[in-house]
């Protein structure tokens, strides 16, 4: 017990010599931290809460966009007059716009149900957020499915549609 309690001074010791030292690094790195976590915990009461669920969004978002420009190129390959080659600009837009439309949807429905009247959150809101959340992701698996059926390659609704009409 001695010489645990010996070590553990000793580190303390060791600690705030460091802290000393560096004061105004570790000041610096602790402010940071201290509004990092506040601003998390703002975050996540009043904008969005489910970081998961954002993580899969923006995966989707990324599958669908790769999908999209694989339909580009080869809708390109096949008649160039009317498709136009893949652009960053046409990329960037459409991207970015699909983002900041799920961002304002996403955030407003989160307030809307999460808001709270005398301390007591009314949750008849909750469906529109659960919903809404659903819908774009659907919307996302569906527009994959369609830029890659519309390259010619069968998709899962095509391969399921096929075995059901045999």
């Amino acid at each position: 017990m001695k010489n645990y309690l010996a070590s553990g001074l000793n580190a303390m010791i060791h600690h705030l010599s460091f802290a000393y030292e560096h004061f105004f690094t570790v000041t610096i790195w602790a402010i940071v931290a201290g509004i990092g976590a506040w601003l998390l915990e703002f975050v996540e009461t009043y904008v969005f809460a489910d970081f998961r669920y954002m993580t899969f969004l923006l995966l989707m978002i990324g599958y669908d966009a790769y999908a999209g420009i694989q339909k580009q190129r080869y809708l390109n390959k096949l008649d160039p007059a009317n498709y136009p080659p893949v652009t960053a600009k046409v990329f960037k837009d459409k991207t970015f716009s699909k983002l900041a439309y799920y961002v304002i949807v996403l955030s407003s429905l989160h307030a809307l149900a999460h808001f709270q009247i005398r301390g007591v959150e009314v949750t008849i809101f909750h469906a529109f957020e659960y919903t809404a959340m659903l819908t774009i992701m659907a919307n996302e698996f569906w527009s994959i499915h369609e830029n890659y059926a519309a390259t010619g390659r069968k998709t899962i609704f095509q391969i399921a549609w096929d075995n059901l009409t045999v």
